[in-house]
C-alpha cells in the first residue's frame, strides 16, 4: 500500500470518527435539553405549552449542535490537512508525508516512499478516533443516569406533553387538593368550537352554556365549590374530585375551599351574538314608474359561530286613505349549514308581485342563528323602500310655493362699499376716465340706498313712527343733513337748530341718534364725491360713516359707570354665622352612587397593591374578584386588568 492510500485511509477514519462524534453530540444536547425540562418541571411546574414545545426545541439544539461539529471537522478533512495533522503527532517522517503530496515533491517519490514504508501511523489514528467518540459517549451515559435519576412521569410529561396533565405531576404541596387544577371546557355542538383543556386556569372565557368541568387532586378532607352565593356539588371518583356547571350568562368567581385554603377561579361568559345583515342592493330607496323589470338583491351575511338560514323578507303595502292592506313574501330561504359568513343574490322579478300604482315595496335581508342553547337569534339588515309611482303623477310640476324676497336684501353695508372704493382706487390707473365714473356712480347709488336706510332707522325711533308705512313715508333720499334734522326735531316738538353743532345743548333727537346722524352726514358727503368719479376723495367719509354706524351698535346696550368692585368674603368668618329662624331644614342632595361605587373599587383596588408585598396569592385573587364587577361595569378596565393578574401569577 502506498504512503497516498494509507493517508486516504487515515482520512476516512478521522472523517468517520467526525460524524459519529456529531451524531453522539447531538443527541446528547437534545437530551439534556429534555431532562434540565424535566428537572425544572419537578421543582416548578412549568405550563403545557412551553412543555410540548420542549421536544421540538431539543430536535432543533441537537441539529445545530451536529452541524457545528461536523463544520468543525471539514475545515480539517482535506489530504494536506490530514498529512500535516499526522506530521505533527509522528515527528520521526520529518515532513516526508507532506513533500510527497506536494508537487514538487513527485520527482522524488521513489525515495519518499522508501522513506515512508517503515513508519506507521495506524497507532496514532486509532487513539485519535477513540477521542472523538469517547468523550460524547460519556455525555451521553450522564444524560441516560440523569432520566433515571429524575421521579417517574417527569419525562414522559416533558415528551408527551398536553393540556390537562397538570395532575399528572407529583404534588409539590403535600396535603393541598387545590395545588393544580385542571378546567375542561366543552361548547355547544351548534359553535363548532372544539374543546379546550387548561391547566391552572384563573381565568376562563367561554360561550354561554359551555360545560365546565373543574378537575383536581382528591387528598384528605373534601373539597367544597361555590359558585357565588350558591354551592356547586363536587364529587369525588378514584383519587380526583370534579365539579361542574354550565357557563352562566354573566361573569362569575368560583371560590374553591380545602383545609382552609381557598382558590378563585373567575368565569368570564362570552355572549352569542345575533346575526349582522346588510343589505348591498339595493343601495337606496327607489321609485319605479311601472312595476315591471328585475331588480337585483345582494345581502351579506355574518355571525361569530354560524349562520342556520337566510332569507330576504317583502313588505308590501296597497291602498290610500285610511284603507290599506298589508302583505308579506318570504324569498329565497335557504339552510347555511353553519357557515360564519355568506352572501346571497335573487334577482326580483316586479311583474310577479301582482303591484299596482302607489303600491310600497319594503325590502330587507334577514338571517338566523343556530343557537340551540338560549334560542336561535335573527338579525336583519336595513329596510329598503321601493315605490311604484301613481296615474298622473308625473303629469305636472308641483312648485312650493317661496316666501317673497326681502326687498333690502340688495343693500350693500358700508364695509363693502369701502371695500368696493377701495378696489376701484387700486385699478384707477389702468382704467379710462369715463370708466372709474361709471364705476364711482354705481358704488354712489349703493350709497344712496344706504343713506336712506338709515334716515329710515332715525324715523322709525320716534315715537313709533314707521317709515316703511305708505301712508307715513317721507322722501329721505333728497334731504340734506339740516333737513333730516329739522324734519327729525319736528317729530318730538323741539326746535331745530343748527343742523350737526354739538358743541352746545343736543334736543332729546339728537342726543338718541347722534351717531345715527353723524352716519347720514358723512354718507351725504360721500355720495356727493362719488357722483363726480372722487373715490379716494370719498373714502374718509365713508369711513367716519362706518366709526358712526359701530357707536350707534354700541349705544344700544347699557354699561355700568366704573368697575364694580370685587366682593372679598372672609368664608372661615361667616361660616356657620347664619341664622336658621323661620328656615324649614332641606335634605341634603346625595352624592352620585357612580361615584361612590368606583371610589370603593379605587380602594379596593390600592388595598389589593397594598397586599403584593406580603401576601401576594391573597393580593389576586382581590384582583380577580374586582376584575368579576369590572367586566360589566367598566369593560375597558377589565381587560388590562385582567393580563396584569395573569402576569402577577407567572
Amino acid at each position: 500500500m502506498t504512503a497516498l492510500e494509507r493517508v486516504r485511509r487515515a482520512r476516512s477514519a478521522l472523517v468517520a470518527a467526525t460524524l459519529t462524534a456529531a451524531v453522539l453530540w447531538g443527541v446528547c444536547a437534545g437530551l439534556a435539553l429534555i431532562a434540565i425540562a424535566g428537572a425544572t418541571d419537578v421543582l416548578v411546574a412549568l405550563p403545557a405549552a412551553l412543555r410540548a414545545a420542549v421536544p421540538a426545541v431539543a430536535r432543533i439544539a441537537g441539529a445545530l449542535v451536529a452541524l457545528a461539529w461536523v463544520a468543525r471537522g471539514a475545515r480539517t478533512a482535506s489530504l494536506p490537512a490530514v498529512a500535516l495533522w499526522i506530521e505533527e503527532r509522528v515527528p520521526v517522517l520529518r515532513y516526508a508525508l507532506v513533500t510527497l503530496l506536494d508537487r514538487v515533491g513527485a520527482s522524488h517519490a521513489v525515495q519518499l516512499e522508501g522513506t515512508l514504508a517503515s513508519t506507521s501511523w495506524v497507532p496514532v489514528i486509532r487513539r485519535a478516533v477513540f477521542r472523538a467518540v469517547a468523550t460524547p459517549a460519556a455525555v451521553l451515559v450522564v444524560t441516560i443516569v440523569a432520566f433515571a435519576v429524575l421521579p417517574g412521569g417527569a419525562i414522559a410529561r416533558v415528551v408527551r406533553a398536553h393540556a390537562g396533565d397538570a395532575l399528572d405531576r407529583p404534588p409539590s404541596t403535600a396535603g393541598n387538593a387545590l395545588a393544580a387544577i385542571v378546567v375542561t371546557i366543552v361548547p355547544p355542538a351548534y359553535t363548532g368550537l372544539p374543546r379546550d383543556v387548561r391547566d391552572d386556569a384563573s381565568t376562563v372565557v367561554a360561550v354561554v352554556g359551555s360545560a365546565i368541568a373543574i378537575e383536581g387532586r382528591a387528598i384528605g378532607s373534601p373539597v367544597t365549590a361555590q359558585q357565588g352565593t350558591h354551592p356547586l356539588t363536587v364529587s369525588v371518583a378514584l383519587d380526583r374530585w370534579r365539579a361542574a356547571l354550565p357557563m352562566p350568562a354573566e361573569p362569575v368567581v368560583i371560590r374553591l375551599r380545602h383545609d382552609g385554603r381557598e382558590r378563585l377561579l373567575l368565569l368570564e361568559s362570552r355572549p352569542d351574538s345575533a346575526p349582522v345583515v346588510l343589505l348591498a342592493a339595493p343601495a337606496r330607496d327607489t321609485v319605479f314608474r311601472t312595476p315591471t323589470g328585475t331588480l337585483p338583491l345582494v345581502a351579506e351575511l355574518h355571525d361569530d359561530f354560524g349562520l342556520a338560514a337566510g332569507w330576504f323578507e317583502l313588505v308590501i303595502s296597497s291602498g290610500e286613505g285610511e284603507n290599506f292592506k298589508f302583505r308579506t313574501v318570504v324569498l329565497d330561504r335557504v339552510p347555511l349549514a353553519n357557515v360564519r359568513t355568506a352572501t346571497r343574490h335573487l334577482a326580483l322579478r316586479l311583474d310577479s308581485l301582482a303591484l299596482v300604482p302607489g303600491d310600497l315595496v319594503h325590502i330587507r335581508a334577514v338571517a338566523r342563528d343556530g343557537n340551540t342553547m338560549s334560542g336561535p337569534a335573527t338579525g336583519a339588515s336595513d329596510t329598503r323602500t321601493l315605490r311604484i309611482a301613481r296615474a298622473g303623477e308625473y303629469d305636472s310640476v308641483a312648485v312650493e310655493g317661496a316666501p317673497p324676497s326681502d326687498p333690502l336684501k340688495g343693500v350693500l353695508s358700508q364695509r363693502m362699499l369701502i371695500m368696493l372704493a377701495e378696489a376701484l382706487e387700486q385699478r384707477r390707473a389702468r382704467l379710462a376716465r369715463r370708466d372709474v365714473v361709471q364705476e364711482s356712480q354705481r358704488i354712489g347709488d349703493d350709497q344712496t340706498a344706504l343713506r336712506k336706510l338709515v334716515g329710515k332707522v332715525i324715523f322709525q325711533r320716534l315715537e313709533g313712527e314707521d317709515a316703511d308705512d305708505p301712508a307715513k313715508a317721507r322722501d329721505l333720499s333728497a334731504m340734506t343733513p339740516e333737513e333730516l334734522l329739522k324734519a327729525a326735531d319736528a317729530a318730538t316738538g323741539g326746535a331745530a337748530g343748527e343742523a350737526l353743532d354739538f358743541q352746545g345743548g343736543e334736543s332729546p333727537v339728537v342726543a338718541i341718534n347722534r351717531p345715527l346722524l353723524e352716519a347720514y352726514n358723512a354718507m351725504w358727503s360721500a355720495e356727493r364725491e362719488l357722483q363726480v368719479g372722487e373715490p379716494k376723495r370719498a373714502l374718509p367719509h365713508m369711513r367716519l360713516a362706518l366709526a358712526a354706524i359701530q357707536r350707534a351698535r354700541l349705544a344700544e346696550r347699557i354699561y355700568l359707570r366704573g368697575r364694580p368692585a370685587t366682593v372679598v368674603v372672609d368664608i372661615a368668618k361667616v361660616r356657620l354665622a347664619g341664622k336658621r329662624d323661620g328656615l324649614a331644614p332641606r335634605a341634603r342632595t346625595p352624592r352620585n352612587a357612580d361615584d361612590a361605587i368606583s371610589a370603593r373599587r379605587a380602594a379596593r383596588f390600592d388595598a389589593a397593591l397594598e397586599r403584593l408585598g406580603a401576601d401576594a396569592p391573597g393580593a389576586v385573587d382581590s384582583l380577580l374578584v374586582l376584575r368579576s364587577e369590572l367586566l360589566g361595569a367598566a369593560p375597558r378596565v377589565a381587560t388590562p386588568l385582567g393580563v396584569a393578574i395573569e402576569a402577577l401569577r407567572r
